[in-house]
């Protein structure tokens, strides 16, 4: 059963109230948010959004569409008119649908894994994604996961996290991944992978160092804690934020 979107909510939850209780997490790739995101999400019992899931199915939609990757105005229109929607199952688990089929499984593919930070680079498309992305929002509260969650999409959201890690650590996780999912890879490779994306995604607009994180986000560097270790420390800033 997908996860219910209350559409009565008392005024104190919405559309500013939600926003609010909502976490905004954000860092660079492969620094732990998805997972962090989605234990958070189980314990606080609200969905978890990867925005990076939604940017990755506009990628697919470019790639399977007669557009260039690199004609931005054709991107955006592309964009604009995608029947691109969200979907909860299970709260920890988005499933990501385009014009009704269900993309999730393939939104890890190296094409669109390699084409991505063009897509997302798009000024005109990240306008669009964040008016979609704070909608969910303002319908019920969420773990939200990014590179400008705190500084852009839900910057009213009283819990903001930044999880860094070391490029090291980063490609590491990524080829567990990688691995995980039956891909051949090596490290070498995906240390060059992670520091290219990190190199892309360099446009001053993304929160992707501890320096460029909302001023009021509780950063945490992953590199010495297990998914426990962070999660236990996001709870607290979760708790703390909204004690009153």
């Amino acid at each position: 059963m997908e996860r219910a979107i209350p559409t009565d909510a008392p005024e104190s939850d919405a559309p500013a109230g939600s926003i609010a209780r909502s976490v905004a997490i954000d860092g660079p790739t492969a620094s732990g948010k998805s997972a962090v995101g989605r234990a958070l999400a189980r314990r606080l019992a609200y969905g978890f959004l990867d925005t990076g899931l939604m940017y990755r199915a506009c990628t697919l939609a470019v790639l399977e569409s007669p557009v260039d990757p690199d004609d931005e105005d054709a991107v955006a229109e592309l964009v604009r008119g995608l029947d691109l929607d969200v979907q909860w199952p299970d709260p920890e688990t988005p499933r990501v649908v385009i014009a009704g089929s269900d993309v999730s499984d393939r939104l890890r593919e190296p094409q669109i894994e390699a084409t991505v930070s063009l897509i997302s680079r798009v000024p005109a498309v990240r306008d669009e994604l964040v008016r979609r992305q704070r909608a969910f929002a303002e319908r019920s509260p969420i773990v939200m996961a990014g590179r400008d969650i705190g500084t852009r999409v839900l910057t009213e959201a009283r819990t903001k996290l930044f999880l860094d890690a070391s490029l090291e650590v980063r490609a590491a996780r990524r080829l567990a991944e990688e691995q995980a999912a039956g891909r051949r890879s090596d490290l070498g490779r995906v240390s060059d992978e992670t520091d290219r994306r990190d190199q892309l995604d360099s446009t001053g607009h993304r929160a992707i160092r501890p320096e460029q994180a909302a001023d009021d986000a509780v950063v945490i560097v992953t590199d010495d804690l297990d998914i426990d270790g962070v999660v236990a420390r996001a709870v607290e800033a979760y708790e703390r934020a909204n004690a009153s």
